[in-house]
């Protein structure tokens, strides 16, 4: 089974990659040590060309996708536009998570994140799991006990604190 993650907002975000540094050069233009020497990489042909996606670093290659899924209806987020979430179990992934909320969320605001196994979206979330993050406030809440955020360094800091769990409900507010 794959373990799903969706973000929940009350408005529209962009889709696609974000945090990652992907690069994209046709086939011809690449020599075979710069492909040897690549943390990933893959060949993908468009209108009769071939072009090799690399990645060089395995920091390169960790951030975040998010694509609309209209049609999912999840019982345990109020926002109205929910999205699936690509976001591996890594602190450099919480990170470009982190941060792209962040850059989205205004004052007032909220997302909500909910994790768990395809097929398991309505199936009871786990309460113990129920994280509240507010970055107005610098506080990380989780589990019955409270966390400072520090302020100098707030995205660093949460990508250390924060793990997927199964069944997990997570609120970021500003």
């Amino acid at each position: 089974m794959t373990e799903k993650h969706y973000l929940a907002a009350n408005k529209r975000f962009k889709q696609g990659e974000y945090g990652s540094n992907p690069l994209w050069v046709l086939a011809e233009e690449i020599d075979e040590a710069e492909l040897e020497n690549a943390y990933f990489r893959q060949v993908h042909e468009c209108m009769g060309q071939k072009y090799w996606l690399i990645y060089k670093t395995k920091e390169d290659c960790l951030g975040i996708t998010i694509e609309r899924r209209k049609e999912l209806i999840l019982p345990h987020v109020t926002n109205k536009f929910v999205y699936e979430l690509e976001c591996a179990d890594e602190r450099l992934s919480y990170e470009a998570l982190f941060r792209f909320v962040d850059e989205q969320l205004g004052y007032g605001e909220k997302v909500e994140l909910y994790t768990c196994w395809d097929g398991e979206e309505d199936a009871d979330r786990l309460t113990v799991f129920d994280t509240v993050i507010n970055l107005t406030a610098g506080l990380y809440i989780s589990g019955g006990a409270s966390f400072a955020i520090r302020k100098e360094n707030q995205i660093a800091d949460l990508a250390r604190k924060f793990r997927w769990y199964d069944r997990q409900y997570v609120v970021i507010q500003r």
